[in-house]
């Protein structure tokens, strides 16, 4: 058994100390890689690798390509692998020094596909914004035609997860010019072969938030690579014959990540005029994820928060309410200071 830890490194000379640190402390550290992949340019974070490198020889390993984006770092990292399993993380986050055996036994114990833990969003100084993914107890989820849209609501972000590298082996990351949410294409793509998972009840992963976050950092040009990476998702899905039930659960995954996670962001974008942008969004949906509008209040037999969340927009959506909706939801984020991963 090999575990393979899949980090991008760009410019992370301030933080990729701590997150390695965090992944060496681990019970089992002989048993894993980790493959560090960097831009071929002049950063200082490469020098410090290639010194955890020289301290931890046949553990720490770092590899260098012309700039690929943070997708094709992880493509890289893939191709590189040799673990049965795979755990990505990103160079500014960190992990509980028990993160890697207790995923490892719940896969084993389970057979599952992939494990997902708990996470909190925290900032540079360590405050806590968040806990999210967070369950009372260990979950075991057997995909069924009944409960397959509950992948819809999995957190997609690669990190904070355990996979066996079989099931991702096949399936590569956008690389696209500008980061355009190719964590959800990535997770969205490996549903249709998941058979079991399991979410794990305990916070084993700490996001890091930065002033300079995605919200911040959102533009027309992100969402435009996005929802064609969507679309030409859904055609595979459909190319490959897939039962309906998948091509709903893509009519849940991209209402949740454009009507709501994509306007969200955007809503942070002085020159969008908001209004518009939503009744931009809703058309793109009715056109290519017509499904949207048929989201039941209880998608997989279940009835939770987020579900009543993605209920509620959707009737605001029907509204033509929705852009009033975000508007006050960001700045009640901003006074009360959390901030919610969508």
């Amino acid at each position: 058994m090999r575990v393979s830890i899949i980090i991008p490194v760009y410019y992370s000379h301030n933080t990729i100390g701590l997150c390695l640190d965090s992944f060496l402390a681990q019970s089992f550290s002989d048993s894993m890689e980790i493959l560090c992949i960097g831009d071929k340019i002049e950063d200082p974070t490469h020098a410090l690798v290639e010194e955890y490198a020289r301290k931890h020889p046949g553990i720490i390993q770092l590899y260098l390509q012309d700039g690929r984006g943070q997708g094709g770092a992880r493509n890289l990292g893939l191709s590189l692998a040799t673990g049965e399993y795979v755990m990505f993380a990103d160079a500014d986050d960190y992990v509980e020094q028990n993160i890697l055996k207790v995923c490892v036994d719940a896969m084993r114990d389970h057979d599952a596909d992939f494990v997902c833990v708990g996470f909190d969003r925290v900032s540079v100084s360590g405050k806590r914004y968040s806990r999210e993914q967070v369950l009372s107890e260990t979950t075991l989820i057997t995909v069924t035609p009944e409960n397959v849209s509950r992948l819809a609501f999995v957190f997609p972000a690669p990190w904070g997860k355990l996979f066996k590298r079989e099931l991702i082996t096949a399936c590569r990351f956008p690389e696209n010019p500008a980061s355009a949410y190719e964590d959800l294409i990535f997770f969205l793509a490996i549903c249709p072969r998941i058979h079991r998972y399991v979410l794990l009840p305990d916070v084993l992963y700490h996001y890091i938030v930065h002033e300079e976050s995605s919200i911040t950092n959102a533009s027309p040009e992100k969402t435009t690579i996005f929802r064609q990476d969507l679309i030409t998702l859904r055609r595979s899905y459909e190319a490959d014959g897939l039962p309906a039930r998948y091509l709903k659960l893509l009519d849940i995954a991209a209402f949740i990540h454009v009507g709501i996670a994509d306007v969200h962001r955007m809503a942070e974008n002085p020159s969008v005029p908001l209004r518009f942008f939503c009744e931009e969004v809703k058309d793109f949906l009715c056109a290519n994820f017509p499904g949207w509008r048929r989201i039941p209040l209880r998608p997989y037999g279940c009835f939770t928060t987020r579900c009543v969340a993605v209920w509620a927009a959707k009737h605001m959506y029907s509204l033509n309410l929705f852009w009033i909706f975000i508007r006050l939801y960001n700045r009640m984020i901003k006074t009360l200071h959390i901030d919610i991963k969508w």
